[in-house]
């Protein structure tokens, strides 16, 4: 296990990226400010949205947990949210920093692989084409 401080943290997130049914991540501090994002699936303005929301909600369900336990010291650790989209948003706060994730789920996954293999199709047969009529030319 590498230290701490060689983590790379670009690294980390290229790779959980690639992760099949990775749709997308968003890190933002304690003010709400997004840090670091997935470009291709979100907007800074929906990132700002995001990370707005999900700070209330992690303060709410901690101060629920901790009332409801009775108990200072279970801490919540993660917040799992299954949506009827077929996405989930995976939740967690380290010091002063969260992270959103976001995966897809059961059927959103195939769709989404086919998506991108109509898309892969689509952009061969456009560079076929433009081959077709630079020889033409």
């Amino acid at each position: 296990m590498q230290p701490i401080n060689d983590i790379n943290v670009d690294e980390v997130l290229r790779g959980l990226s690639a992760v099949e049914g990775a749709n997308g991540f968003v890190i933002f501090n304690q003010d709400c400010i997004p840090l670091k994002r997935s470009e291709k699936n979100i907007t800074y303005e929906k990132a700002v949205h995001m990370s707005a929301l999900v700070a209330d909600l992690w303060n709410v369900t901690k101060k629920c947990i901790q009332r409801e336990l009775r108990s200072q010291d279970n801490d919540l650790e993660i917040i799992r949210i299954r949506t009827k989209a077929q996405s989930e948003y995976i939740i967690s706060q380290q010091g002063d920093y969260t992270m959103i994730g976001i995966q897809l789920c059961g059927k959103a996954i195939e769709e989404a692989k086919q998506a991108a293999a109509a898309e892969a199709q689509a952009a061969a047969e456009a560079e076929k084409a433009k081959k077709g009529d630079k020889e033409q030319s």
